[in-house]
């Protein structure tokens, strides 16, 4: 990968730095829903805050859905011990990263291929409704940006899944793992497996 970021649909070297454990993350931010105040109380605008989860999918090289991780207690970590939730953050209130995932590339089973992260939302909103809501996958060593893939444009109008980005294992590539942009906007009503349907960014 160059110094620029790697662009929506492209596939290229993960270019994170080969040090110690070789963790990235990837990373979902969001803004809180604004509060009004009424009388001497404050209550926030709408039904509900906006709450959303950023999920790992796990496949092995022949494209078969190993493995989950979510917000949820139960889904925290994988199997291996190499992928894990930050836990659950269900209103965006705070800076940098609300909920993020890390990966262990250097621990990290054979078995293991590739990664697929998505962002659900689990309140009933669009994206549209949502403030500023952000996603990135960053080298865990130095913090810095690998791809950025904000949550925008017409396609979030009416969505709420958010399909970020994917690496997967690579003998051509000088860190052993390529990065896939994804960014696509699925239509949740016709997905019966999310398991099933993200491995299509499995080569």
């Amino acid at each position: 990968m160059s110094n620029s970021l790697l662009q929506i649909g492209k596939k290229e070297s993960l270019n994170h730095q080969i040090e110690a454990r070789q963790r990235i993350i990837a990373g979902l931010s969001w803004d809180a829903r604004e509060e009004e105040k009424v009388g001497l109380f404050r209550r926030v605008k709408g039904d509900s805050q906006h709450d959303l989860d950023i999920q790992c999918y796990i496949y092995n090289k022949d494209k078969e859905f190993l493995d989950f991780v979510g917000a949820e207690a139960q889904d925290s970590m994988d199997q291996s011990e190499t992928i894990y939730h930050s836990g659950d953050d269900q209103n965006g209130t705070g800076d940098g990263d609300d909920e993020f995932i890390s990966a262990e590339l250097a621990r990290m089973p054979k078995a293991i291929h590739g990664l697929v992260f998505m962002v659900e939302i689990q309140s009933n909103h669009f994206f549209t409704d949502v403030t500023a809501p952000f996603t990135r996958l960053a080298d865990g060593y130095n913090d810095q940006n690998l791809i950025e893939m904000p949550i925008i444009g017409s396609k979030a109008e009416n969505s709420q899944a958010f399909v970020m980005c994917a690496i997967q294992r690579n003998s051509s590539s000088p860190t052993g793992w390529i990065a896939h942009n994804i960014s696509d906007f699925p239509d949740i009503s016709r997905i019966d497996n999310w398991g099933n349907y993200l491995s299509q960014y499995i080569s």
